[in-house]
């Protein structure tokens, strides 16, 4: 499974939803604060996932690229995690 991946359809009021609940259910921050590019960063019991970001509201997608992660957190965990916060928030 890629480091990379893209996830369409997610206008501006959904990557307000996606960025609210993340810090909700998961602790995760997305830094620097209001950016379309940066970093998400969650804590987990087994350490750090962090994640590069890239949205784009003109194509209504947001681009994540793992830059780090427990050896424990399969990819393919992080990728159905955030789909399912996306599909929450649609």
């Amino acid at each position: 499974m890629s480091d990379s991946k893209t996830f369409n359809g997610v206008s501006i009021s959904i990557w307000e939803c996606v960025k609210k609940t993340s810090l909700k259910e998961h602790g995760t921050v997305y830094a620097p604060p209001g950016a379309n590019k940066g970093t998400a960063k969650t804590s987990t019991i087994v350490g750090d996932v962090v994640l590069d970001f890239d949205f784009d509201p003109t194509k209504e997608s947001v681009a994540y690229t793992i830059v780090k992660k427990p050896v424990l957190a399969p990819k393919s965990s992080i990728w159905s995690g955030i789909q399912d916060t996306i599909n929450g928030c649609s």
